[in-house]
């Protein structure tokens, strides 16, 4: 492959932290939610997990659990690709002591 192994590994990295955004985002804005309630300007009260899941998709649409991925994805894109890259050189460094 003419891609050292370390840009490889920033890629798939990359690529990794965007799929584990785009499955784990609707949990995180479900929890946002459960954290919100009862404060200033919040009027709904949930019972649970699935009943704020539930009366969200409901109320709002399955499109409320997305909303704002986009700068998730775009903050979690470059983390991770560098988080791999980094470990991937620090290791072919250390290898080398």
């Amino acid at each position: 492959s003419a891609l050292s192994p370390a840009t490889r590994k920033m890629m798939f990295g990359g690529t990794g932290g965007v799929m584990a955004g785009l499955i784990t985002y609707p949990n995180d804005t479900i929890r946002r939610l459960l954290q919100l309630q009862g404060s200033r300007g919040t009027t709904h009260e949930y019972k649970g997990y699935f009943d704020c899941l539930f009366s969200t998709i409901k109320t709002q649409g399955i499109r409320r659990l997305y909303a704002g991925l986009t700068i998730n994805l775009i903050r979690m894109a470059p983390n991770t690709a560098v988080q791999f890259g980094s470990y991937e050189i620090l290791k072919q460094w250390s290898e080398k002591l």
